[in-house]
């Protein structure tokens, strides 16, 4: 048989002048697959031809057989060169998917470690350290202190062909836990009064924004004022000395808990005297501000204005006159715009302050927009749209319900998709958080505005944190 193939192959050499594809290094093609399809194309052809001129049945019976397992041949190399092709874009393509803020230097949740190719080749994983990091990628146990760097191994298959990729992942190490003394050392260095506006501790005019109650590593602060006559306990009331009698410098204690460590910290803060009338006027004059309704600025009023002072930063006593009150009262409580087919109104907004026998004046311009079409209700609703968060929750970090508004100040109705209603309703009332160890999930909450005949969309994308 061996022989009669030899025979038959020389003989086809012959038969077409030696500048077969067996001259070019047979079937198999340095050129890659198309090259191979071509190679074993121009040789069965070549082998029919030789068929058709062959008169001897046993050679063409040879012949037969040899066409056939050659076919045969061919269409295996084929499959596989394919197979190899797939595999090797599935494993370029390959990727670890992390969870919230980790990568591959930083893990500290769970991995998602594809199952599947995108051409369809099968993954199997294998971790070099089961005990942090499990080989399906969803149990990750973090070591006291210490990092450590694990190898993540993919073999992928796609039919007879195989290949292997790994990636290195560092899972890092828990914090050490903090005894009750250190968690009231850390706090007590950050621990900071809250002053308001320009206030700072060596100038203080007006009641402090904040004092904390509690510190980030959880301690309980109470505050004393040591002299309450002029600042209250909370912060809350500050008596300023009268002008001419001198600045008063009051010190605040702090007093820290958690457990059985205490700590105390003292706050030194000088409460400046009250100005002359004439310098009185002149700052808060400086300082005068009107507080807009939502997204509301100088340039365009739409809505009743949320604040005219009546009192300044230094005690000044403020009056307020409108130039056009049918349009926007006196104390900025009634609005009526104008018609949607009239012209936008200009109010000039004037501020009469006096303290003694001073006195001043500050006006502001203030452009009412005229009555808006569908169209820009809904583009206004839009501006001013906003997921309503409970205490201590973000769009970063969502561990209960929210308060997702259905109808915009200006009219629209607004309409809320979840993209994972499983974790989070269209309406936000309903929260399932992922079970600890499972890691956070980002939910995107897209809102529909519609108003009359116009709509708009916008979309939040909100962190449900896990248990």
């Amino acid at each position: 048989m061996k022989k009669w193939t030899v025979v038959l192959l020389v003989l086809a050499m012959f038969a077409f002048g030696g500048s077969s594809v067996f001259a070019h290094g047979g079937y198999s093609g340095k050129d890659g697959k198309n090259n191979q399809q071509q190679s074993c194309s121009q040789t069965v052809n070549m082998l029919n031809q030789v068929l058709q001129k062959t008169k001897n049945e046993r050679s063409r019976s040879l012949l037969v057989s040899l066409i056939a397992s050659f076919k045969a041949q061919c269409a295996a190399d084929n499959g596989s060169s394919l197979n190899t092709q797939k595999v090797t874009e599935d494993k370029n393509a390959l990727a670890i998917q992390y969870l919230v803020n980790d990568n591959a230097n930083n893990v500290t949740l769970p991995v998602i470690l594809p199952a599947r190719g995108k051409n369809g080749s099968t993954v199997k994983w294998t971790s070099s350290n089961p005990l942090v990091i499990s080989n399906d990628g969803l149990t990750v146990h973090r070591q006291a202190k210490a990092d450590v760097a694990v190898n993540l191994t993919a073999v992928l298959t796609y039919n007879n062909a195989t290949a292997t990729k790994t990636f290195r992942v560092v899972v890092k190490g828990t914090s050490p836990q903090l005894s009750d003394i250190e968690r009231v050392t850390r706090d007590k260095a950050a621990l900071a009064i809250g002053f308001g506006e320009s206030d700072n501790g060596g100038s203080v005019t007006q009641p402090f924004k904040s004092l904390p109650a509690k510190g980030e590593n959880g301690s309980t602060v109470k505050w004393t004022s040591m002299t309450p006559s002029v600042i209250s306990n909370d912060g809350k009331v500050v008596n300023r000395p009268a002008a001419g009698s001198g600045d008063v410098t009051v010190v605040f204690a702090a007093y820290l808990q958690y457990g059985s460590a205490t700590e105390f910290k003292l706050f030194t803060v000088t409460v400046k005297q009250q100005l002359p009338d004439t310098q009185k006027v002149a700052a808060d004059k400086a300082a005068l501000a009107i507080d807009f309704g939502g997204s509301d600025n100088a340039g365009r009023v739409t809505r009743p204005l949320d604040g005219l002072p009546a009192t300044g930063v230094n005690g000044s006593k403020i009056t307020w006159i409108s130039s056009a009150p049918g349009t926007l009262s006196a104390d900025g409580k009634t609005l009526n715009r104008p018609p949607s087919n009239a012209s936008d109104t200009i109010v000039y907004m004037t501020a009469i302050l006096y303290s003694g026998s001073s006195s001043d004046t500050k006006m502001f311009a203030l452009t009412v927009k005229r009555q808006y079409s569908d169209s820009e209700q809904a583009a206004a609703d839009k501006a001013d749209l906003a997921i309503a968060y409970r205490s201590g929750d973000s769009a970063s970090g969502v561990t209960q319900p929210l308060g997702l508004p259905t109808k915009g100040y200006y009219g629209s109705t607004i309409t809320w998709y979840s993209s994972n209603t499983s974790v989070l309703s269209n309406d936000g009332k309903t929260l399932h958080r992922p079970a600890h160890g499972k890691g956070n999930t980002n939910v995107t909450l897209t809102a529909i505005i519609s108003n009359g005949g116009s709509a708009d969309v916008r979309a939040f994308t909100v962190t449900v944190k896990q248990q």
